[in-house]
């Protein structure tokens, strides 16, 4: 056991130091995604509610006196009734496939890294793996 136990440790703790720098990479890479998506979000959304505030603005002054200003007003408020469904719908929308997860990187080396250690020692050639997929209902 203790032959074991002296293998194992310094594996251990080479990978846990190796975890830890793959950790703070993958997360800087996604906290620099993120950032520039948040970012560009927040000027598309700020920049555009003032568009289309104005626009409305636009719209109803210019029907104002009009016999259409109450249709104007109707077809403004579907209109972002439609934009906010089709905004829910995108925001919920399944990322594209060729896309990479977060943190993919890391569960590929947790994966070898079991792997290694369990040929280490037998006995734990039936540890679960910790980042595994979520069993589905049917197994």
């Amino acid at each position: 056991m203790f032959e074991a136990l002296s293998r194992l440790v310094p594996a251990l703790v080479r990978h846990l130091v190796a975890y830890g720098d793959l950790l703070c990479e993958e997360t800087e890479d996604a906290l620099r995604v993120w950032r520039r998506r948040v970012l560009g979000l927040v000027l598309g959304v700020i920049a555009g509610s003032l568009a289309l505030l104005l626009g409305c603005v636009a719209v109803i002054a210019a029907t104002w006196d009009g016999p259409h200003r109450l249709s104007a007003v109707i077809a403004l408020c579907v209109a972002f009734a439609v934009i906010a469904l089709l905004g829910f719908w995108y925001a919920n929308a399944a990322p594209a496939p060729d896309q990479p997860r977060p943190f993919e990187r890391l569960r590929a080396e947790w994966d070898a890294d079991r792997r290694e250690i369990a040929a280490l020692h037998p006995s734990l050639a039936d540890v679960e793996p910790m980042l595994a997929e979520p069993r589905s209902a049917q197994e």
